[in-house]
């Protein structure tokens, strides 16, 4: 009994703390009063580097005929992009592989075909560039030429790019205000401070943050091309930053 009273005791104190006003809260309450908007910003940047992608890949009879193709491949590749003035330490390596055809290469030609017994074995390698946004023609070329059969894939970035987030977001906030102002004023409302609000993910062209992206088709060729001053028309894209809030604001 003694355990029951005090459980009443203390739910009737808990009650008398609630104010009166609570129970009969409706739309009217005062945090209940606000108007909620959403906002978008953009931000637009010129590219300060392209990433350029590079490669190349080879059929053979057999992984020891395809594996000499490639090394030849590979260093006639580096050679080239050295030799043009591309630092090492700007070529990075992003796979190698030596492997089966997969089937769907070469099923369309013939069992017992020369086509088909030179498909068996393949050789990939690719490699990523960083370069400066107006040699990314001349590096792509240059990588071509020296045997990069699949190439062409360009990733356009800046190199601060919270500065471009940040100011995407104070415009994403702009857009909010302004439309929940447009509200309060065809309300007959006063728009007051801000409540509440949230920052979607900021980011760049086609989906990342921190940079935006050229996508080029990589470029199927047979073998080396001949050596040419001519190169692909290639411009720098401008780097886009996005945001979106979703903001609160009080009815004053």
């Amino acid at each position: 009994m003694r355990l029951v009273f005090r459980a009443v005791l203390v739910l009737v104190t808990l009650c008398a703390l609630v104010p009166a006003g609570w129970a009969q809260c409706n739309d009217n309450c005062p945090e209940r009063r606000t108007i909620s908007a959403s906002g978008t910003g953009v931000v637009t940047a010129d590219a300060d580097m392209a990433v350029v992608r590079v490669g190349y890949k080879l059929y053979g009879p057999d992984a020891k005929t395809v594996y000499a193709a490639a090394l030849e491949a590979s260093n006639s590749i580096m050679s080239a992009l050295t030799s043009s003035g591309v630092p090492k330490d700007s070529i990075e390596s992003t796979s190698q592989v030596l492997q089966h055809t997969q089937p769907y290469e070469y099923q369309q030609y013939p069992a017992g075909s020369a086509e088909f017994a030179q498909r068996q074995f393949t050789a990939t390698q690719s490699w990523t560039i960083r370069a400066k946004p107006d040699d990314a023609a001349r590096t792509l070329n240059t990588a071509i030429t020296a045997g990069a059969n699949e190439s062409g894939w360009i990733q356009w970035i800046v190199n601060n790019p919270g500065v471009l987030e940040a100011a995407a977001a104070a415009k994403a906030m702009e857009d909010a205000r302004h439309i929940a102002g447009q509200i309060a004023d065809s309300s007959n409302v006063h728009l007051g401070h801000l409540v509440t609000v949230t920052q979607n993910q900021t980011w760049g062209m086609n989906g990342n943050s921190g940079g935006g992206y050229g996508m080029g088709t990589a470029l199927a060729l047979g073998g080396p091309v001949a050596n040419t001053n001519e190169q692909l028309a290639i411009n720098s894209r401008r780097v886009e930053f996005k945001a979106n809030v979703y903001a609160v604001f009080a009815i004053e």
